[in-house]
Order: structure tokens, then sequence, then C-alpha cells
């Protein structure tokens, strides 16, 4: 039987549209593999965060015990201070102030209480700078 041009054109059609149907099913598997891949680079993005936000609060709590550590040690250093003898020099009432002075300074220095402009008197008792 010879082919008609109808056949022939049949065949053609039915070739192409076999090869549309194979580069979708291609384009599908590229797609999936696609997915998968952004899966695993955005759970491994996921990973790196969480460990950069686990070494950062690490270091953050390092860093807060070395400043707790050194305000601690500043603070000592000047109770030290405060515990010497301050001299024959000193009348009662200056040798109060003095003290008051130095206890408002280390109140404020680590965040205790009242400013030292409140507890030496010169404050508005507000917490304010009183100025």
């Amino acid at each position: 039987m010879v082919k008609q041009p109808f056949d022939a054109n049949l065949e053609r059609i039915d070739a192409a549209f076999n090869r549309a149907l194979a580069a979708e099913a291609s384009a599908r598997e590229s797609v999936a593999a696609c997915r998968i891949e952004a899966d695993r680079l955005l759970a491994e993005a996921e990973n790196h965060a969480r460990r950069l936000v686990e070494r950062t609060d690490r270091r953050l709590l390092a860093v807060q015990r070395i400043a707790d550590a050194s305000l601690q040690h500043a603070l000592s250093k000047l109770l030290e201070r405060v515990a010497e003898p301050l001299g024959d020099d000193l009348d009662p009432p200056a040798e109060a102030r003095l003290n008051a002075a130095i206890g408002a300074l280390a109140d404020e220095m680590i965040g205790a209480g009242a400013t030292a402009q409140d507890r030496l008197g010169h404050g508005d008792g507000k917490g304010g700078s009183g100025t």
C-alpha cells in the first residue's frame, strides 16, 4: 500500500508529539531534581545559620562574663580604696560626703538604685540627671 500524504503528515505529527512528550517528561525530571537540590541547599543554609547563631551566643556570653569580671574587679578595687583610712584632715561632714559620693559612683557604675545626682541630693528624685 502506498502511503498517502495525509499518512505521512500524521507520522510527522505523531513523531513531533512524542518528542514534545519526551521533552516534557525530561523537564519534569529536571524540575524535580532542582527541587531536591533547592531543599538540600536550604537545609544546609539553615544549619549554617543555626551554627552561626549558636557560636555568636557563646561569644556574647563569654564577652559578658569578661565584662562582669572586669567590672567586679574594678568595683572591688574601688571598695578597697573606700575602706582605706582617709586621714585626719577631713572633718566628719566632708568624710560623709566623700563616702556618699564614692558609693553613688559605684552604684551608678553597676546600674544599681538612684543616680549619683539623686543620692548626693542634687537630682530631681526621678532617676534623671536633674539638670
